[in-house]
């Protein structure tokens, strides 16, 4: 008898226990009963760049549409003066206050990975789901070092030629499909601007570019690559550049400022060419986006010619990287990675700049395509020359770019410049 009543007094438990349930199922959707678990929160990201004027404008197009088209992944972008930049950025991984993903060019990283400032990707980017093979090889080359990835290329910006369309084509220097022709060669390049000084107004000057820091070292560069020169020797402990290659590319370089063709103490040679005031210009292809809102300029944009033996032309790189952070986060990591792909993959906003994004598909892209400009000078990406992999590149160039100012300025004759930074360059090496 006792155990027939506590089997109905279990029934009844039983029962009201599930007439509860169902109770309390029933007024869920009113009620807020829902046993969904609730949508987890997004990585959050921080993003750090050098990009100001139109460059920023675009980065931060591309970070507002990656945002609107991934809720488990947010990103908040801080743009920084590029000049204050590396300093800013080392300073917060020292200090465990990294942003979580930065921008860093190819030239920079291996000073990054010298100091222990960023990580190797490798393990991360099979984890983000990246395919290496839809890069550029060329590019992507740049941010491997010792067999190790390093970073996630986004594009290439490389020395190009500009020319002035109106200014060329009164010199008779435009064929019948609006192409600038050229003379081919060395010798056919400085008798195209011999030509030009001959016919060009008063004023005129058949090359804009800036003379003293960068740009000449740029040009340099571009010249000596294209005999398939060397800065430094394959250990990068000594300078390799004084020899019969390297004194060529100077020597022309001379030429041209000794016969005015490329006047001396140019300050600024974007402005003289925008203005106007000169023929062809080397510069990098970042200047296309800005010079293409100039109403009063007719340019044409395409690749340096090749004047020696082979086609190169002086570039680097932005690419992505990840700073030490004092507790690393793999999901966040992971996440980085997969908005630095994202943004490479959608570069043909990033390529309304002047730049060669870093992977084909974009590039073969109609985005791409319908630019005007960019396609006539795109396949500088496979031949772009890069500065040698070395934790002390930047010095390097201060003091190349230091003695080539000299030079520039008709106090050094070639020889003299090769011989004066290749001994303050071994100086430092050996240090």
């Amino acid at each position: 008898m006792k155990k027939l009543s506590a089997l109905v007094l279990s029934s009844v438990l039983i029962a009201g226990t599930l007439a509860g349930c169902g109770k309390e199922a029933e007024k869920a959707p009113n009620e807020g009963g829902s046993t969904q678990a609730p949508a987890a929160a997004p990585v959050e990201l921080k993003y750090w760049a050098p990009f100001s004027g139109g460059d920023g404008d675009f980065m931060k197009e591309l970070v507002t549409k990656f945002n609107s088209s991934h809720e488990d992944i947010q990103v908040e972008i801080l743009n920084l003066k590029a000049e204050e930049y590396y300093t800013k950025l080392q300073t917060s991984i020292v200090s465990n206050q990294a942003p979580d993903i930065a921008i860093a060019h190819a030239s920079k990283l291996s000073e990054l990975t010298e100091g222990g400032l960023i990580h190797e990707i490798g393990d991360v980017a099979k984890e983000a789901g990246i395919d290496w093979s839809t890069y550029s090889e060329n590019i992507l080359n740049a941010t491997v070092l010792d067999g190790k990835n390093y970073a996630v290329p986004l594009d290439t910006h490389a020395l190009i030629l500009y020319a002035n369309e109106t200014l060329v084509q009164e010199a008779g220097l435009v064929g019948a499909e609006g192409k600038l022709e050229l003379e081919g060669g060395q010798e056919g390049f400085m008798k195209t601007l011999q030509d030009l000084k001959g016919k060009l107004p008063e004023g005129v000057f058949p090359v804009a570019a800036t003379s003293n820091g960068d740009s000449p070292l740029r040009i340099w560069w571009t010249l000596y690559s294209q005999m398939n020169g060397k800065l430094l020797s394959d250990d990068a402990k000594t300078a390799a550049f004084n020899n019969e290659q390297g004194k060529q590319a100077l020597v022309y370089m001379n030429q041209m400022v000794n016969e005015d063709l490329w006047p001396k103490n140019t300050k600024n040679g974007g402005e003289i060419f925008t203005a106007n005031k000169g023929a062809l210009m080397f510069n990098g292809g970042w200047m296309t986006g800005s010079m293409e809102q100039n109403e009063n300029l007719k340019f044409i944009a395409l690749p340096i010619p090749q004047l020696f033996d082979r086609k190169a032309t002086w570039g680097d790189s932005h690419t992505f990287v990840l700073p030490i952070q004092k507790s690393q986060d793999a999901a966040k990591q992971a996440a980085a990675l997969k908005f630095a792909d994202w943004v490479a993959s959608n570069a043909g906003v990033w390529a309304q700049a002047g730049h060669v994004p870093s992977k084909p598909a974009v590039v073969n892209s109609d985005e791409f395509k319908a630019l005007k400009y960019r396609s006539d000078y795109v396949e500088i990406a496979d031949y772009v020359s890069y500065m040698p992999n070395s934790p002390k590149i930047t010095a390097v160039q201060d003091i190349f770019k230091k003695h080539l100012n000299v030079m520039m300025n008709g106090q050094a004759t070639p020889e003299e410049t090769l011989e004066r930074a290749e001994k303050e360059i071994n100086e430092l090496l050996a240090k």
